[in-house]
């Protein structure tokens, strides 16, 4: 699917969920390296206070919707629950489609790269000592 016309229709479908604040594209679509292939990868913020369960089955429930909607495999990540190491690597490869609170995303990228960062050093260390391990294998 063409990215123009799949983004208008990602934006449609997320305009209209009252329970989701923010949502990026991102992933192979966005980065413009998709296959007929590739599956589409949304991250999602949902509105604050929303209970984790809740969260959980209208990820399914969106996942179900979208593949139906776009006739290929959909992956809905909530940001909340997603290791800092992932969002990161959602921050730098993101298409904004939604933004219904934009104090909250400013809030969320800054504090998200400020976590990042604070755990850059042990990342990398742990990253270091893994080739190390592999080198001697």
């Amino acid at each position: 699917m063409d990215k123009d016309l799949l983004i208008k229709k990602l934006t449609a479908y997320f305009s209209d969920q009252d329970d989701i604040e923010i949502v990026y594209l991102f992933g192979s679509v966005a980065k413009g390296k998709n296959r007929r292939s590739s599956d589409v990868d949304i991250a999602v913020l949902f509105s604050e206070g929303m209970p984790l369960l809740e969260r959980f089955e209208r990820k399914l429930e969106i996942a179900g919707e979208l593949e139906e909607m776009l006739g290929t495999e959909a992956d809905v990540i909530d940001l909340e629950e997603a290791d800092i190491y992932f969002v990161r690597q959602v921050m730098l490869n993101k298409k904004l489609l939604i933004d219904k609170n934009v104090h909250r995303r400013v809030k969320f990228e800054v504090n998200s790269r400020r976590i990042f960062f604070d755990m850059k050093p042990f990342y990398d260390m742990y990253h270091e000592q893994a080739l190390k391990r592999l080198e001697r294998e």
